[in-house]
């Protein structure tokens, strides 16, 4: 093979988009219905009161995402937002699978049987969960439970 066909084959390799995986397990429909169940109604955050807000919508890399974080955390009891030194994780793994966005924010949740108890329990939470719930602006969901935790990667894409 001539070397220009290498290096155009190589410059095409090296400029292509991130691998776009999308991940949409069988039950999306509940964690979406719990989600939107929630925002549909006037919710109160941390004494802030927050009206209903549009609904969202599920994507598949965001899902993927959730997906990753969710099984990482099964994997390692990692039970935090980071992996090691890598701070937001979930940050880096949607852009990693290709998914643009101006905000992006994760909830996660232990030991809640269904997903409407764990977006109960982001509701009465007092540490964020419930504003990332309500933020009328965002738009795009993936949800996925792995084990005893809860992963929702919520997004406004770009």
């Amino acid at each position: 093979m001539p070397w220009f066909l290498l290096i155009g084959l190589a410059l095409l390799v090296a400029c292509s988009s991130p691998a776009k995986v999308e991940y949409t397990p069988p039950e999306h429909a509940i964690a979406v219905n719990a989600v939107n169940a929630a925002r549909s109604q006037s919710q109160t955050c941390n004494g802030t009161p927050h009206g209903p807000v549009s609904p969202l919508r599920w994507n598949g890399l965001l899902g993927e995402v959730a997906r990753q974080r969710a099984e990482h955390i099964q994997q390692t009891g990692e039970f935090s937002h980071h992996e090691g030194a890598t701070l937001r994780a979930f940050e880096v793994r949607a852009k990693n699978n290709g998914y643009r966005y101006r905000e992006i924010r994760e909830n996660l949740a232990q030991g809640y049987p269904t997903a409407q108890a764990a977006v109960q329990a982001w509701l009465e939470s007092t540490s964020g969960h419930c504003e990332a719930l309500m933020a009328p602006h965002l738009q795009d969901m993936g949800m996925v439970q792995r084990g005893a935790y809860w992963v929702l990667v919520v997004a406004q894409p770009d």
